[in-house]
């Protein structure tokens, strides 16, 4: 941080902001039930079955997909064999989680909550029923629900969702809260966050793009005609923007809650960008970006890749968002060189600007001009040297590489998308110089 520059830590009134903050309560309450209706599954208050209740060949166990069913049979043996969920609870047990552990001081990572409340369903011991196994690691109730009960009715037929949904069923379909779901872990809230003590003890760093995420996971349900009259559906890039809105409000969550009181009296340095500090001395990286061209040299920047990201994606929708979200950005990092209660109410404002732009795109059509608007968009937004830090630049290329897949016939952006990858495949290597004259290359010769 520069000399003279410090974070005053002192308690301040917050009385000159208060109607801005109430301001950002009543905007967020009128869009309260389609964004934050749901309880998430690890605090439902539901007794959670079991893996076992779900894995016969009568209900999501069968060998092969079943023809005369309106679901697959087979989601359980999905799980199993092809995805990384069912896995999450034996990292816990393998050499490098016992070495974090043991420099947490910890004790065993396969019984330490810390390490439990993202590497499996987590729930209390009184709400786990006779067939449930910690072991199971993210199984069926941890993204469905606690299936107490509805278990014995949600295959009663004719299928009614709503009634599954009030016997406390997840609205996994429903793309608002799935997306809270998988951001919970793969983001983190003031509950459950990857913080800079546990990275600092060899925890690799989140980084998370819900679209990149979705495909890199088998789906274990088929969207045909009966799952449409039963559910509801999304695009790809329907969850690229939204998925990208929802993380940004959980790090403006994090930006105005409990983190920021850190018990050595500064904020929680896992709300900073990593590469601002980690990096080698004589490496001389620092240079201004439009939006920190306040900040000095040795500043600590907090981690804005998420916001510069969603304004990118919504400037090809809606200009007057995107400037109000840059606006936004630059008075997060003013407010970091003031007091954590400037921050807070940046962050207040932050999560303000992420909920509008998810309800402005959960009702958006995108269209093929769209979605080139957006890839042009992050293109500049690397050509402008806003992608300096490497967090910013993995979610703009997990975007870009999202978009390119859903573009028809773009040979030149895919070829961009497979050299930027090469640029970003080592952190510690990463050239922002490099991935700005190829973003400003093709910009030229498009």
């Amino acid at each position: 941080m520069a000399a003279g520059k410090h974070i005053n830590l002192d308690s301040r009134s917050l009385g000159k902001h208060f109607a801005l903050v109430c301001a950002s309560v009543g905007f967020l309450l009128l869009g309260f039930s389609r964004v934050f209706a749901a309880e998430l599954p690890q605090y439902d208050q539901q007794t959670h079955m079991g893996v076992a209740t779900c894995a016969n060949s009568s209900c999501h166990a069968s060998k092969v997909p079943a023809d005369d069913s309106n679901v697959l049979q087979s989601e359980y043996l999905t799980w199993l064999f092809h995805d990384q969920h069912a896995k999450a609870f034996n990292t816990l047990r393998n050499a490098e989680s016992k070495q974090i552990a043991a420099k947490l001081g910890i004790g065993d990572p396969a019984t330490a909550s810390i390490c439990l409340d993202c590497h499996a369903d987590n729930v209390p011991l009184e709400l786990r029923g006779a067939e449930f196994h910690i072991s199971d690691g993210v199984g069926c109730e941890a993204c469905h629900g606690g299936a107490e009960n509805w278990l014995a009715q949600h295959t009663v037929m004719p299928y009614d969702l709503s009634r599954n949904l009030a016997d406390g069923m997840y609205p996994t379909a429903e793309l608002g809260s799935r997306t809270r779901l998988c951001v919970s872990c793969h983001v983190g809230t003031e509950k459950k966050f990857a913080t800079h003590q546990i990275m600092g003890a060899g925890h690799p760093r989140l980084g998370f793009e819900l679209d990149t995420f979705t495909q890199r996971q088998p789906p274990h349900h088929d969207v045909d005609e009966d799952y449409l009259a039963r559910k509801i559906t999304d695009t790809a890039a329907r969850r690229m923007m939204v998925g990208t809105a929802i993380s940004a409000q959980a790090l403006a969550d994090n930006l105005s809650g409990g983190l920021l009181n850190h018990p050595q009296g500064y904020p929680e340095l896992g709300l900073f960008d990593c590469h601002a500090c980690h990096h080698s001395l004589n490496d001389l990286r620092w240079r201004p970006r439009p939006s920190t061209a306040e900040l000095e040299p040795g500043s600590v920047r907090v981690n804005d890749g998420v916001f510069l990201v969603l304004a990118a994606l919504v400037g090809a929708v809606d200009r007057a968002q995107e400037r109000s979200l840059r606006q936004a950005v630059a008075s997060l990092h003013m407010a970091s060189k003031s007091s954590l209660q400037e921050v807070r109410v940046a962050g207040a404002r932050l999560k303000q600007e992420a909920v509008q732009i998810q309800l402005l795109a959960e009702s958006q059509d995108f269209q093929q001009t769209d979605l080139l608007n957006m890839a042009n968009q992050l293109i500049e937004l690397g050509a402008s040297g806003e992608l300096q830090d490497y967090v910013a630049a993995e979610h703009a290329l997990m975007c870009l590489d999202s978009l390119q897949r859903q573009l028809d016939d773009q040979p030149k952006l895919a070829s961009l998308v497979d050299y930027a990858f090469q640029l970003l495949s080592d952190e510690d290597r990463y050239s922002e110089r490099q991935l700005r004259k190829a973003m400003r290359d093709y910009r030229q010769r498009n």
